[in-house]
């Protein structure tokens, strides 16, 4: 039996579920392909490495890439391995891949060194900050983070060794800030990064205006892609996500890899018809 055999709402199920085997064969396969990144040289990434040495820029997107690539994992080993999706476990599991494209992206995006630099920095201490915070009040301590913290002092010197960078704030702004301004650096897609962080979240936290619109109880059983599991209707919303979450994190990994060198087109921008070149500050 195929697809075009089965009433119209399993054939699309069906159709959907296939796409997830394929979306996950390809993130794995991006996994394996990324054990040998190395940033050349005389890269531009390098130049952006150099600028910031206590977490460099290519250390961050590099996590933010392989932490995607193992949350789609996991999202494979609760599909494929234990064969359910449920109501609401993966949807964690789709906003985390999200948010660390987002992120990825929202890092090695902008044109200019100095933006680069100056995001990386406030990355760096945003997760110093959070770290410290997390500590103190594990053990109830009311102390709050201190401005003379040893790795906050050398961020401000890192960033004031930049003349374009001096006196600018290292504070972040909002993740939903973040993930609508990483955007603009990968092609057009017909729904946003932000919006299905949204909608995960949502769906994740048990919301029922979100899930609403996204699950039926209706369960079904599969075994159209020899891989036998049962799952709610929601299966063709979290395969429409999930494809999403493999382009932009493809992108982002092209990205990464033409900053570091291992392309002509450093700088570039993958589009739906191709590459656009735009020009990237190296200084």
């Amino acid at each position: 039996m195929t697809a075009n055999d089965l009433p119209a709402p399993i054939a699309e199920e069906s159709l959907a579920f296939a796409m997830l085997l394929e979306s996950f064969r390809r993130v794995e396969e991006l996994g394996k392909s990324m054990r040998k990144f190395e940033v050349h040289p005389k890269s531009a990434l390098a130049g952006d490495d150099a600028a910031t040495p206590y977490e460099t820029l290519s250390s961050q997107v590099e996590t933010n890439i392989q932490g995607a690539i193992d949350n789609v994992g996991a999202l494979s080993a609760l599909i494929v391995e234990a064969h359910v999706l449920p109501a609401f476990a993966h949807f964690g599991l789709l906003r985390n891949a999200l948010e660390m494209v987002g992120m990825g992206l929202w890092l090695l995006g902008p044109t200019a060194r100095d933006e680069r630099v100056l995001r990386s920095l406030q990355a760096t201490l945003e997760a110093r900050r959070d770290s410290v915070n997390a500590s103190n009040e594990l053990f109830r301590h009311t102390v709050r983070f201190p401005t003379d913290d040893p790795v906050h002092v050398l961020l401000l010197s890192q960033r004031d060794a930049r003349l374009g960078l001096l006196g600018r704030s290292l504070a972040t702004p909002s993740i939903s800030t973040r993930l609508a301004a990483a955007q603009q650096y990968c092609a057009e897609q017909p729904y946003t990064i932000l919006g299905f962080w949204r909608l995960s979240s949502g769906a994740m936290h048990g919301r029922r205006a979100t899930l609403r619109d996204l699950l039926e109880h209706d369960i079904l059983s599969s075994s159209d892609t020899e891989v036998r599991t049962s799952m709610t209707s929601g299966v063709i919303v979290v395969a429409n996500i999930l494809q999403h979450v493999e382009v932009y994190l493809f992108e982002l990994t092209f990205l990464l890899l033409e900053r570091a060198g291992h392309g002509k087109r450093a700088g570039a921008t993958v589009t739906n018809g191709g590459s656009e070149a735009t020009t990237t500050d190296n200084r």
